[in-house]
């Protein structure tokens, strides 16, 4: 059968296939790494050291960021935009090439499992990238990127939420490790008022620089969480309100599993859980309520601004 004629359902399924092949690969590689340093589960408090936090951080948030942006292709292309799904599934393969040789410059050993379910998946992304750019979809008008009014949107909301994330993630320090913030508050809001590249943007830069500013050593956790929960709020733009609070809502349960996929491995799976509860009601359902009140009130008070 020609690649032409292959179904753009197809190229889902075998892109979500991919992501879970991918991220099964990369829990086999964490628990060989925990094995490494003398642990043979994590259903229990982990006393790992600062550089194995780390190191397990960036290890799991490549593992995880594949596989959201596999996902991410295969939805894509299930919409039409095969060539945007394409170049998408193309990032995500370089991606998978590289979590499948970070164990080593890291110091680990690498598992067998999981080096043949890593590599089978990014030999599946590659099929996905490749046969996007072959399949007959939706033409897409090329944009820029950013409009200049968006650019400095992004830069207002960006410094705004790194503020604020910073200011109350001193006062709200949490006993089990990182700070409980109100930053997704101003996250929330630009998405909802601007949409999911504003969103997305805001998401990444303005939490990294308030963990940066924090000193937060596994900042790179935030770019996957905090990047996904504001493209994901985005998606609510001109909504109403139902659709907003159950994209919100999933937003913080995407960003709030993310840290907690990481935690499990970094602290133990008794100390994530509580990390997670915390993520999900103690700064997530607090940041969604605020933003709903304040992005209503903008919109009532500035409907002329916010037109396209």
């Amino acid at each position: 059968m020609a690649l032409k004629n292959v179904s753009r359902k197809t190229l889902f399924l075998l892109a979500l296939a991919a992501g879970f092949i991918e991220l099964a690969g990369g829990i086999v590689q964490a628990n060989t790494m925990l094995n490494s340093r003398g642990i043979t589960d994590v259903f229990s408090a982990l006393n790992l050291s600062d550089a194995d936090k780390v190191n397990f951080a960036l290890y799991l948030t490549f593992s995880a960021a594949c596989f959201a942006m596999v996902l991410w292709a295969g939805a894509v292309i299930l919409r039409g935009y095969t060539r945007r799904g394409g170049i998408i599934a193309g990032s995500a393969t370089a991606l998978a090439l590289a979590t499948l040789f970070l164990p080593s410059p890291l110091g680990y050993p690498s598992s067998t499992t999981s080096q043949m379910a890593i590599l089978l998946a990014t030999i599946l992304m590659g099929i996905v990238a490749f046969t996007g750019f072959q399949v007959r979809g939706i033409e897409v008008e090329k944009k820029m990127l950013l409009t200049p009014v968006e650019i400095a949107t992004t830069a207002v909301f960006s410094a705004l939420t790194a503020v604020i994330t910073w200011q109350t993630g001193q006062l709200l320090p949490s006993p089990t490790g990182g700070y409980t913030n109100l930053g997704d508050t101003v996250l929330f809001i630009a998405a909802l008022l601007f949409g999911s590249k504003v969103g997305g943007i805001v998401g990444i830069i303005g939490p990294v620089v308030a963990d940066l500013l924090t000193g937060y050593s596994r900042w790179f956790v935030t770019v996957l969480a905090h990047g996904s929960e504001g493209f994901i709020a985005g998606l609510g733009r001109k909504r109403n309100i139902v659709i907003q609070v159950v994209l919100l809502a999933f937003a913080g349960f995407v960003m709030a599993t993310a840290y907690f996929f990481v935690n499990v491995f970094i602290k133990g799976y008794p100390v994530a859980i509580i990390s997670y509860g915390r993520d999900l009601f103690g700064q997530a359902l607090v940041s969604i309520i605020l933003g709903l009140i304040v992005t209503k009130a903008a919109e009532r008070a500035l409907p002329w601004s916010l037109k396209k």
